[in-house]
């Protein structure tokens, strides 16, 4: 024994005196701290929960997990396999924090592989968020350069220094193993977690990361009869007297219109003036909150529709073998009422071309089926508006239609190939430049719309909705969201314009789209059974009802009180 360590160590010590082979050790080295360093920071800036004890805390678990797992990268004799997994951990931090940058919620496995295309094109039309943070990527980059020019070098230096290397990544295990024992004692262990994922996965991100937390959230919710078992629905809700007068219902759900853009002033003139007067002539609701999760703008039909949160690891509109036994939809299809959706995209994306049927709507038009052409990404709204129009007219009463608008959807540059207001050229911020412009057209598009429809259907009411926020906090514009631990919370404008021209504005209490279903289903005359947390915003505006976030329920006063407060 003593003659083998005799043997280690002088190979240790001829090692380090030899220049190159100690200038390699010392270059693996410094690549193994930067590039713990990219991962504990990358971890950090997607943790709620950010001070210097975690971040303390990732170093110390990453810099274990690095001892432990490139050692047996270097065994490998071809820098392909080295190559290969740096590629892919420069994009899986990359697509992580963009992620959670727009979404607040963290990417999975399969919600990555079922949103690819989405995400495709949508990094296509730069709608993909860009941050600072994300050129943590690039810490360790020279140094890899390098040991991928010197890796077989570096290959035979490890292979020299094999027991030590082995010793040293043992004792990493070591001591990662104890730490569990100590986490398993204070009841937050990997295999407790495995056993048990309501606590959230902010818990598990800030102890494991990002991957293993992709581990138990496939394990647990790994099947479509998982994920679909793991939504929740509301308390019972019912109508059983069914009425002679069934009004028409026209719903506009609008691309990125944030709360606070409908009081937003530029040099003395409203954005959208159009809107701005509709908070003092319809019923309005200032702050209604999305919920926009595991599957994008497709989680706003998802809610709404089906009055159910949506999924946050997985968009809800691809589960195939979900038939929406919720949807608002089937409840008034099934009595007398006609169907229509309308999107200024292609159906496929986000799965409306399947989904959409599956919840009882009778036809669904997609950009293609209403032969409109592309500009930018997706139809011009006006188009898309001025078709619903003209096939509703073809319809026989009653009906509900749904259209989805794509101009203003960001990087907000769509807006640019066919509408131009001169007020916001010369911004600093073009982003916001291009945002206003946008919604500028938007309101003169809703002001036509709503004209039109007053003139050709009189038993009708109009609900107008923003689907998410658009992602912008600048000094020239601030979003109306904001965080709580975990908790992501942001906030549209809703508008309901009745056949009577009732008026209300809603300051004392936030809406959500759950309460979108109930309104509509108590409003329509129908016999319904429907499960939902949501309230009937035509009657009982003030409510004790809380509205459900990721398993907690949060009082409407206290959020209004909160988000108002952050103009």
């Amino acid at each position: 024994m003593k003659a083998f360590a005799a043997r280690q160590i002088k190979t240790l010590r001829d090692t380090l005196k030899d220049k190159a082979d100690n200038k390699i050790v010392i270059v693996l080295f410094i690549f193994l701290l930067l590039n713990v360093i990219k991962i504990t920071f990358f971890n950090y800036f997607i943790m709620p929960n950010q001070s210097f004890e975690t971040l303390k805390y990732k170093f110390e678990f990453t810099l274990l997990l690095a001892l432990m797992i490139y050692p047996l990268i270097y065994k490998i004799k071809t820098r392909v396999v080295f190559i290969i997994l740096y590629i892919l951990q420069i994009i899986y931090i990359v697509v992580n924090i963009s992620y959670y940058q727009y979404f607040h919620n963290y990417i999975h496995f399969n919600q990555f592989f079922s949103l690819f295309t989405e995400g495709l094109t949508a990094a296509g039309h730069s709608s993909a968020p860009v941050s600072p943070q994300l050129l943590i990527v690039f810490l360790d980059l020279p140094l890899f350069i390098f040991v991928v020019m010197k890796y077989l070098k570096a290959f035979e230096v490890m292979k020299k220094l094999k027991f030590f290397v082995t010793v040293i990544s043992v004792a990493a295990l070591c001591i990662v193993f104890a730490m569990e024992i100590n986490n398993f004692n204070n009841n937050c262990s990997f295999l407790q977690y495995m056993q048990d994922n309501y606590t959230g996965e902010s818990p598990i991100v800030e102890r494991y990361g990002t991957f293993i937390d992709n581990v138990i959230s496939t394990c647990l919710n790994g099947s479509d009869e998982k994920l679909i078992e793991s939504l929740r629905y509301g308390k019972e809700q019912s109508n059983t007297d069914e009425s002679e007068n069934k009004p028409n219902f026209i719903i506009v759900q609008v691309e990125s219109m944030d709360a606070n853009v409908i009081n937003k002033q530029y040099k003395g003139n409203y954005i959208a003036p159009y809107l701005h007067s509709l908070t003092n002539s319809s019923i309005f609701y200032p702050y209604v909150l999305s919920y926009h999760m595991g599957g994008g703008t497709s989680d706003v039909e998802f809610s709404i529709i089906n009055s159910a949160q949506p999924l946050t690891s997985f968009p809800a509109m691809k589960l195939s073998n979900y038939n929406y036994p919720n949807s608002m939809i089937k409840k008034l299809t099934n009595q007398s009422y006609q169907a229509l959706a309308f999107h200024g995209n292609g159906g496929n994306f986000f799965n409306r071309d399947v989904a959409f049927p599956k919840m009882a709507f009778k036809q669904f038009y997609d950009m293609n089926k209403m032969n409109l052409k592309n500009v930018g990404w997706g139809a011009p709204d006006k188009d898309v508006l001025n078709y619903t129009i003209d096939t509703l007219k073809t319809l026989k009463q009653p009906f509900i239609s749904y259209t989805i608008t794509m101009t203003s959807h960001g990087p907000f540059t769509n807006v640019r190939n066919y509408y131009n207001n001169n007020l916001y050229n010369g911004m600093n911020n073009e982003n916001v430049s291009n945002y206003f412009d946008s919604m500028s057209y938007v309101d003169q598009s809703l002001k036509e719309f709503v004209t039109k429809v007053k003139a050709n259907f009189k038993n009708t009411y109009i609900l107008i909705w923003g689907d998410h926020t658009p992602n912008i906090r600048t000094d020239e514009y601030q979003q109306a969201s904001f965080t709580e631990g975990d908790k992501y919370f942001e906030f549209v404008p809703l508008f309901i314009i009745t056949p009577d021209n009732k008026t209300y504005k809603e300051d004392k209490q936030v809406a959500s789209f759950l309460d979108i279903s109930p309104t509509i289903l108590y409003t329509s005359g129908v016999k319904f059974d429907v499960k939902s947390d949501g309230v009937n915003l035509l009657k009982t505006p003030e409510t004790d009802r809380k509205i459900p976030l990721k398993g907690v329920d949060f009082d409407r006063t206290q959020l209004y009180n909160k988000i108002s407060s952050q103009k």
